[in-house]
């Protein structure tokens, strides 16, 4: 009687573990995703779990694993472990017919872009004999955009150069801005008469405009870091100082470009007013993963013939670099000739790396030293 009790409690073991193999899965939707797209680093957001089981079969252990880079931060570390990845696991207790939210707290503390790869569900048996696994699709990820960094300073001297640029030039008259009708000299052109008004006033009459004039800035970041000592530090600065003068110069409607030297750093953003590229560029920047490598940026300065085709004289070259160098200060040196230059060297705390100290600059170029703490 005994063996035939135990046999029969095989049976239904080896019966339930067939049945529970093949419906475990069924009616069963697991969706992660981030409660915003994109937010600047040092911002906390949320990673949703939604766990749904429509059947009347519960689930009574359910484990719902994912990784992502390292670099964001859960602030529950629990059933997570940390290498190269963090690679987090939650089990939930699923009922029949049963809808699970969970919020995951997320410090976003530095730039990327991170993205929730290798998802997966694991049941198991009853007396976790067995475990069943099946990988879930999911595109749950987050731009997090450089830091937000105070650039007064920088801003301030920008300003500056640009009206400094502004005073130099001729002043040209817009054709939309109207401004009023006086009467004809002989240093008007013809075209400016007003025909109407002068058949009015017996006399000839000319259409007079508003001078206007248009600010642009181009800006260069250096993102190399080829020492034996990596200054990481350094380069995330020179990006969050690269990205923080993007934005306010387009919020105050200068004309902003932007080329790095990144490996895959795309083409150049040419000088302009448009916000919407603002949104291009912090992804860019977001994407940057310095493991790629980069490519010259003496040779990104000194395209003499992408420089004349593709910037005016009157465009104010910011130069946003940790390796200014004898090289990087001849190059820069020589390009004052023709741009009107302001250079932007990052150096930890008290080690000034400026090439030939202590010479007076050129004509129209201006050097700012940025110090950093150590980390």
């Amino acid at each position: 009687m005994f063996l035939f009790l135990l046999f029969g409690i095989a049976a239904v073991g080896v019966l339930w573990d067939l049945y529970y193999k093949n419906i475990w899965i069924r009616g069963v939707d697991v969706k992660l995703w981030f409660a915003t797209d994109a937010l600047y680093a040092g911002g906390q957001t949320k990673l949703y779990e939604v766990i749904e089981n429509r059947k009347r079969t519960p689930l009574p252990v359910l484990e719902v694993g994912f990784h992502t880079k390292k670099e964001l931060d859960f602030t529950d570390t629990e059933n997570a472990s940390v290498s190269d990845y963090i690679y987090k696991r939650d089990v939930f207790a699923v009922l029949g017919r049963q809808r699970i939210i969970r919020e995951i707290a997320v410090d976003c503390k530095k730039r990327g872009h991170y993205a929730v790869s290798d998802a997966d569900l694991t049941t198991h048996t009853l007396l976790y004999k067995k475990s069943y696994s099946v990988g879930i699709e999911t595109d749950a990820s987050i731009y997090v955009y450089a830091k937000m960094t105070d650039i007064s300073e920088i801003m301030t001297v920008c300003e500056r150069m640009l009206g400094t640029l502004q005073c130099a030039k001729r002043l040209y008259e817009d054709p939309f801005a109207f401004r009023t009708i006086r009467g004809y000299t002989t240093d008007d052109p013809m075209k400016a008469i007003n025909w109407k008004a002068s058949a009015k006033t017996g006399e000839l009459m000319v259409n007079t405009f508003d001078s206007v004039q248009s600010q642009k800035a181009m800006i260069f970041l250096d993102v190399a870091d080829t020492g034996i000592l990596k200054q990481e530090a350094l380069v995330e600065e020179n990006i969050a100082v690269a990205a923080t003068l993007a934005r306010k110069l387009l919020r105050k409607s200068i004309e902003t470009g932007f080329a790095f030297n990144g490996a895959d750093g795309g083409e150049w953003i040419l000088p302009t007013n448009k916000k919407s590229v603002l949104v291009g560029l912090e992804r860019t920047l977001a994407d940057y993963d310095a493991a790629k490598g980069t490519t010259s940026f003496s040779e990104l300065l000194t395209g003499e013939k992408e420089m004349r085709e593709r910037l005016t004289d009157d465009t104010l070259f910011v130069v946003i670099t940790k390796n200014l160098d004898e090289t990087l200060w001849n190059i820069l040196t020589e390009k004052a000739k023709d741009y009107t230059v302001l250079v932007i060297e990052t150096v930890y705390r008290g080690e000034r790396q400026i090439a030939k100290t202590g010479e007076p600059l050129p004509n129209g170029m201006r050097v700012l030293v940025r110090e950093v703490e150590r980390v």
